[in-house]
């Protein structure tokens, strides 16, 4: 495909996901439906439609028109590229800029507004100003690995991605992650993530793991347990005498779990039932509970222009109704691991706060940010003891 075809499927991609589709479904289906496309065409296709969802408004500001075409030549401008190259109406390409749109994109433009340059909605910069570096929060995320310790070392699995052409270095900030660049996209394809010898998983994530304060015998729970990415992380880690358990609402994700801890080579307990109507005891329970993501959204960009201030008011409830129940799941002596992938306080500080104020008997042993930024998405950590 030429340039000009992958800014045609670009614009075809990005007007299904500016209505509310979700970007993964239609880059998928379009995919699918366009077999001719390679891979490189794809994951060039893929790059330009996410980078215009980072950057939605302000490439949107940049060019004056509405739509899809008028964030992707928003996109050209931003670069300082030729839109005739692009939008010329030759073969496949889009067509040219006609007369009235040629006078709104070359039209001198006002100052851009705080909430465009940051690409964010209107509401949450009214809500929270400028609580990050907007440049991260609409850059690419880099690629982590999380090594599985306990079958393979750093230096083995950063030279066997090199023989598949996939370059890593050690990260110095948590001794599990290599970062990667290059073919990542090959990474689930190794013989390396095959045998469970690595997962994908942002180094920050793993830098929370790292922080808890692991039993050397007893039991741990993962209670939001997801896809299990903290879940294979923590078994890396802890001693074998300890017990683990993973529980979560979504059976899918359980399922996913079990996958990846048999592909590991790792013991975990899946519960099928809630264990918080059991009540029974563990020494460490952690929830990764429901957030915004707001720490993540440069891997799930479209995720903040879905965001709505009545699901910011629901995902907080839901966070303090879990923090509630698992509380009474800990032991005597026990701690409670509560983690967001969120930059705001509402859903970090203020809900551990609240829950202080409301349980005696508790006590912060740890509340840590870990801030977006070039070394890791953002993420928040709160480690209670009872």
């Amino acid at each position: 495909m030429t340039p000009s075809a992958r800014y045609s499927a670009a614009i075809i991609i990005l007007d299904r996901i500016m209505v509310g589709a979700p970007a993964e479904r239609e880059l998928t289906s379009w995919a699918r439906s366009n077999r001719f496309a390679g891979s490189k065409d794809r994951a060039a296709i893929r790059d330009i439609v996410y980078d215009c969802i980072r950057n939605l408004r302000s490439y949107g500001y940049i060019s004056g028109l509405e739509g899809a075409r008028g964030v992707l030549i928003g996109r050209l401008l931003s670069r300082k590229e030729e839109i005739s190259l692009i939008f010329n109406s030759q073969g496949y390409a889009p067509t040219s800029l006609s007369d009235d749109e040629k006078k709104i994109v070359y039209a001198q433009k006002a100052c851009m507004p705080n909430a465009v340059q940051m690409d964010i909605p209107d509401w949450i910069d009214k809500k929270f100003g400028s609580i990050y570096d907007y440049d991260l929060l609409k850059s690419r995320a880099p690629i982590d690995i999380r090594v599985n310790l306990k079958k393979i070392s750093i230096e083995a699995v950063i030279s066997e991605l090199q023989k598949d052409g996939i370059e890593a270095y050690r990260l110095d900030f948590v001794k599990s992650a290599i970062r990667v660049d290059g073919e990542t996209r090959k990474i689930p394809q190794t013989k390396l993530y095959l045998d469970g010898f690595i997962e994908l998983q942002d180094a920050g994530s793993q830098a929370l793991v790292s922080e808890l304060n692991c039993p050397e015998r007893g039991t741990v729970l993962d209670y939001c347990a997801g896809g299990g990415g903290k879940t294979l992380a923590l078994a890396s880690i802890i001693p074998n005498d300890v017990s683990l358990s993973a529980y979560d609402k979504s059976e899918i994700r359980l399922k996913e779990l079990k996958l990846r801890a048999s592909r590991a080579g790792i013991n975990v307990k899946l519960l099928d039932n809630d264990p918080v109507k059991k009540n029974q005891k563990y020494d460490l329970v952690i929830i990764d509970v429901p957030c915004t993501g707001s720490g993540s959204w440069r891997r799930s960009p479209d995720a903040k222009w879905k965001l709505t201030e009545d699901r910011l008011e629901d995902l907080i409830k839901i966070q303090s109704e879990i923090l509630q129940n698992t509380s009474k799941l800990v032991a005597t002596g026990g701690t409670l691991a509560y983690m967001t992938c969120s930059l705001f306080d509402c859903e970090n500080q203020v809900q551990i706060k609240n829950f202080i104020n409301k349980n005696h008997g508790w006590k912060i042993i740890l509340s840590k940010k870990f801030p977006l930024s070039i070394r890791s998405d953002g993420f928040y950590l709160a480690i209670l003891s009872k």
